[in-house]
């Protein structure tokens, strides 16, 4: 925490606008969500393909009866394989039906497949669906990626707003509290119309009650501060 008779206040507010960037912290955890988020992208694309298939086979694709030939149950879907013939000529597919709407089938049983004419090994069981309560925690967890993207985007960009055009002023410690590996300072300053207001900031070590730091605030929004860095 740096010590105010270490700052240039006049020096510091000369140069607004500041060159700033985006704090590495926070680069770093948009880099990881992004790796998490694209992993998680990689079975999603996979059902987009299955169901843009579906609505291609859905308005062009005929119909034939086709055979199991093997059934995997698994936790909300059925892993299926199947075989039909066209004109004589034997194709073969596979897919996951979801449990909830699929009556397990063993080798040898019949089952509808619809094909596109024009290229049979296109194919895709009739009774397919897309979804299933079983995949909502899945969505769910993408949804909390993209959520948490944006909120790491938004803190990023406020912090960065801040160093850009944020006024330093003089503030006093009013108290400093242990907090997980590192401690929590509270203080007070007043802004250059006069104006008192609080804050606190995440700091490395620890700092006496009434010590004087530089704090910088928004001028449009003062509530908006955090101590001055070195």
């Amino acid at each position: 925490m740096p010590h105010l008779s270490g700052i240039d206040i006049s020096a510091a507010n000369a140069g607004i606008p500041r060159r700033a960037r985006f704090d590495d912290g926070i680069i770093g955890a948009l880099v990881f969500t992004l790796f998490f988020f694209l992993l998680w992208l990689i079975p999603v694309g996979f059902r987009a393909n299955e169901v843009h298939k579906f609505d291609v086979l859905r308005q062009q694709g005929h119909e034939v009866n086709g055979e199991v030939t093997k059934s995997y149950t698994g936790r909300g879907n059925v892993d299926l394989s199947y075989r039909f013939s066209v004109d004589g000529v034997f194709y073969t597919g596979r897919a996951k039906m979801i449990a909830d709407d699929y009556k397990v089938q063993s080798p040898g049983e019949k089952i509808l497949i619809r094909y596109l004419p024009n290229n049979p090994s296109v194919n895709q069981p009739v009774s397919w669906v897309w979804f299933s309560a079983w995949e909502l925690p899945y969505y769910l967890l993408g949804l909390g990626l993209l959520t948490v993207e944006a909120a790491l985007l938004v803190t990023g960009w406020r912090k960065r707003q801040l160093a850009r055009m944020g006024v330093v002023v003089e503030g006093r410690v009013t108290a400093c509290q242990p907090d997980r590996n590192q401690f929590r300072a509270y203080y007070d300053f007043t802004t250059e119309d006069n104006a008192s207001f609080e804050g606190s900031a995440r700091v490395s070590d620890e700092c006496e009650v009434g010590m004087s730091i530089p704090i910088i605030y928004l001028r449009s929004n003062p509530e908006r501060n955090d101590y001055y860095p070195e």
